[in-house]
Formats: C-alpha cells, sequence, structure tokens
C-alpha cells in the first residue's frame, strides 16, 4: 500500500481514523456502502461517498489510480497557491497494490449552474495561453454554456471578469502555477470546479483521466516505466515468435 498524508496532523481525518480498512479494488465500494459511506457523486474511474458522522469530509475511490492522484501529490508536494482558497484539502491517500486509489478531503459543494462566475472559473482552465483550443473543449464548454465562449479574453465575459477578478484576485494565478506544474493537460469539463465552505471557487479535479503515478517517489516511477517497457519488448517478441512459428 502507498499512501502519504498531505496534512499531516495527527487529528487529520485519515482513512484509518475514518475506520476505512478495505481498500481493495474489488471490494472497496461495497465496503464503503456497508459501513454507511453513501455515494453523492461519480466520475469516469471513481465514486465519491459521505457519512452522516463526518459531514466535513468526502472519500473518493477510484478503481484505477488517475489523474486526481497526480493532482494530490502535486498539493502534497505544494506550488503557488496550493495552500490557497482554490485547492482542495487532501487529507489522506492510498493506493494499493493493484493500483486502486482512495483519498480523505474536505467537503466542497456544487456551485449553481446559474452562478454568474461559473462559466469564467471554467473558461480559465481551458484557456491555455499560446496553445490551440481544442474542438471538443469547445464543444463541451458550448453546450454547457452557450453564451459565452471557454477564453477569458471574449467580449461575452466583459464584465464578469472583471467581478471575478476583484472577487478572487488570486484564482487565475492559481491555475497558472497548476499548469505550470502538471504532467498534462488541464481539464475543464462541468464538475471540476466546485465551492469551497469561505464561497471560493475550488479547482477539484482538473487532470485527465490518465496517472502519472506521481504519488509514488522518483525511484519507483523509474521502475514502473522500466517494467513497461520490458512488457511491452516481451508482447512483441512473442508477437513475432508467433508468425514465424505459424506453418506457411
Amino acid at each position: 500500500m502507498f499512501g502519504f498524508r498531505t496534512h499531516g496532523r495527527t487529528s487529520s481525518p485519515s482513512l484509518a481514523v475514518l475506520g476505512i480498512a478495505e481498500r481493495s479494488a474489488a471490494e472497496a465500494y461495497a465496503a464503503l456502502i456497508a459501513t454507511g459511506w453513501s455515494e453523492i457523486g461519480f466520475g469516469y474511474h471513481g465514486t465519491v461517498h459521505a457519512h452522516p458522522d463526518h459531514p466535513d469530509v468526502i472519500v473518493r475511490f477510484a478503481r484505477k489510480a488517475d489523474g486526481f492522484g497526480d493532482y494530490a501529490a502535486l498539493l502534497r508536494k505544494g506550488f503557488a497557491g496550493s495552500d490557497g482558497p482554490h485547492a482542495p484539502r487532501i487529507h489522506d491517500l492510498q493506493v494499493s497494490r493493484c493500483g486502486a486509489l482512495m483519498t480523505v478531503g474536505s467537503r466542497l459543494t456544487n456551485p449553481a449552474r446559474d452562478a454568474w462566475w461559473l462559466a469564467y472559473a471554467h473558461a480559465v482552465i481551458a484557456d491555455h495561453p499560446g496553445v490551440a483550443m481544442d474542438e471538443g473543449v469547445r464543444d463541451r464548454f458550448k453546450v454547457e454554456w452557450p453564451a459565452h465562449e471557454p477564453r477569458i479574453d471574449h467580449a461575452s465575459f466583459d464584465g464578469i471578469r472583471e467581478d471575478f477578478r476583484a472577487a478572487w484576485p488570486g484564482y487565475e494565478a492559481y491555475v497558472a502555477s497548476l499548469r505550470a506544474v502538471s504532467p498534462q493537460g488541464l481539464d475543464p469539463n462541468i464538475g471540476n470546479v466546485l465551492v469551497g465552505v469561505d464561497g471560493s471557487p475550488v479547482v477539484n479535479d482538473p487532470l485527465c483521466d490518465d496517472g502519472h503515478g506521481l504519488w509514488r517517489s522518483p525511484l519507483a516511477r523509474l521502475l514502473t516505466r522500466y517494467a513497461d517497457v520490458l512488457h511491452r519488448l516481451a508482447g512483441e517478441t512473442r508477437a513475432r515468435l508467433s508468425k514465424t512459428l505459424v506453418p506457411a
């Protein structure tokens, strides 16, 4: 089991403190439900769970360690703004040997779909300076917010842009810092901006599905890449041998 504590005080609500012992890909979901951690949300790889006895935290379970594990690892390492109001608080993270990911984080809330600032908060994530916008990103954005373009300098954000920057002057700097340290592009999909207890927009799950293993040590990541290369070469060798052994 690989793990870390992002905010390391002994009082932090770790999985162990919460009484969560089952963390395998096969059994963890059922164990969470059975112990009162009801499902309140889901994504491509995982589910989010809450418990009435622990109203301030959520547990996220994913059958494979995905981009959220990388995000938590970046927050643990620290970068400009990672301890500020626009970053989630991740109290504990565990990755099982079979690759299942479980995290404990502070509970956030969904913003109102008609919040005046929501489209702009997502546009900050979508708008990569100097990078041509993927049409798929633009199309998905326009489905959610047809009155806006996913570019922060677009005229549709006149007034909203200025009010947003006055309300949360550190948000764009936080996204820029995150983009600079991220191993992949940021994901502006709906649900990746939530609301903190103080009403601030929080960048919740901005890295795409594939995990890069940033929660591991540099040596462990190197060994994993080496093992992947060996598996690939072995597969190619088996494929070549099977072709040569097939009768003409």
